[in-house]
């Protein structure tokens, strides 16, 4: 399980309940998460709150707290209102009391019955259902369908998209300096047969992009690396869009499970950033179908923080560079504006310092500012273009 400060970056809603508090809060809730997750009463001694948490967890849900970070964040919500809203605690008698009351919150609104096609989502707007049967809730069969047909249709399209740029033909424009050997100028490769002196000044004004080489146009591309795709699913993602009866959902994943099948086949992995107002990551491995298949019915529900899933979509890169893929671009599919105290500029700033590419895609909505003037490509999306496979060409950019 994560440590606190990383919650706070994954999920706004835990982050925006925490904001609106004294600085010294950020430690009461980081004694709640402990408790809840179970963290902090594992190798070291607890504090007082830590264990009362803890001690009175319902036994029904432990394992799931255990090992669900957006479970854990709505409990630690619930029970942290409870301890910052009460005299601090004098005995650990008086702080089990109210860690029983935080729970009873967080049980009462766990067993609000609620649409399992909406999701188990983190805000309290949502019916977050966590009992048994929500685990075990089979997929919808027509949704299914209708993911599968047009995720098969937009494959084809990018595949076909990505031919066209790869066997597009380039003009010479002009002259530039620069270091790639295979766009130089004839009397520069004279260099090479001209002995080991010449040879030698070539090599180094390529090591300072200083050789002289052809300047053509048309878009450069750099080595295919990671995806990683910030897919929205606030609430009105599922709103009906008039063509073909396509949820914007339905867009999305089908949008997803496209670019998924393309990078695999470059043998490259992906990493899927389901975001509301909560952050769930999962990483899909070429050739990962069962993961595909979850990620495809994975809806949250809430918000849409999109400042806090760049900045997760970020840490994704990060990580993936860690291992030895580098170069990672994402590509974000949302319908809407941001949401909760994650300003734009700051996680934006950051990726641009990453050197990520951005590629966004507007959902039945136009994007102004950042997110359209940032982005490596951009494109808007109409209720019909939603019925027409070929738009995802868009993004064919990322691949």
């Amino acid at each position: 399980m994560m440590k606190f400060k990383e919650a706070l970056k994954r999920h706004q809603f835990l982050k925006d309940r925490i904001a609106a508090s004294r600085p010294d809060d950020v430690r009461l809730a980081s004694e709640v998460w402990e408790g809840v997750t179970g963290v902090g009463v594992r190798g070291r001694t607890p504090t007082m709150i830590t264990q009362a948490v803890a001690d009175t967890a319902p036994a029904e849900y432990v394992i799931l707290l255990a090992r669900d970070d957006i479970a854990a964040g709505f409990a630690t919500a619930c029970i942290y209102d409870v301890f910052q809203s009460n005299p601090k605690p004098g005995s650990p008698h008086a702080a089990r009391r109210l860690a029983e009351h935080g729970w009873r919150t967080f049980i009462n609104l766990a067993k609000q019955g609620g649409h399992q096609r909406h999701g188990t989502g983190g805000d309290q707007s949502t019916s977050w259902q966590i009992t048994k049967a929500a685990q075990e809730v089979k997929p919808d069969p027509e949704k299914v369908r209708k993911i599968s047909l047009l995720a098969g249709r937009m494959y084809a399209a990018l595949k076909g998209a990505r031919a066209q740029r790869v066997q597009a033909p380039q003009e010479i424009v002009g002259i530039k300096t620069g270091d790639e050997f295979e766009e130089l100028i004839p009397s520069e490769y004279a260099f090479l047969a001209a002995g080991d002196v010449t040879k030698m000044a070539l090599f180094q004004a390529l090591s300072e992009r200083k050789a002289v080489q052809y300047e053509k146009s048309g878009r450069e591309r750099r080595s295919r690396g990671p995806l990683v795709i910030l897919v929205d699913e606030s609430g009105s993602m599922r709103h009906v869009a008039n063509a073909g009866g396509y949820e914007r959902d339905d867009w999305a994943k089908a949008a997803m499970t496209a670019l998924t099948r393309i990078a695999w086949e470059d043998k490259r992995p992906v990493v899927v950033v389901h975001f509301a107002t909560f952050t769930r990551a999962a990483v899909l491995p070429p050739g990962a179908h069962g993961d595909l298949i979850r990620a495809q019915h994975t809806f949250l529900d809430g918000g849409t923080a999109i400042g806090a899933a760049i900045e997760v979509g970020v840490m994704e890169v990060e990580t993936l560079a860690k291992g030895g893929h580098t170069g990672a671009d994402l590509v974000l599919i949302t319908d809407g504006g941001n949401t909760g105290s994650y300003t734009l500029e700051g996680p934006v700033d950051t990726m641009l310092k990453a050197d990520v590419r951005l590629f966004t895609v507007a959902i039945d909505c136009e994007i102004t500012g950042l997110l359209k003037d940032k982005a490596s490509e951009y494109v808007h999306l109409s209720d019909k273009d939603m019925a027409d496979p070929n738009k995802a060409g868009a993004v064919v950019g990322a691949i």
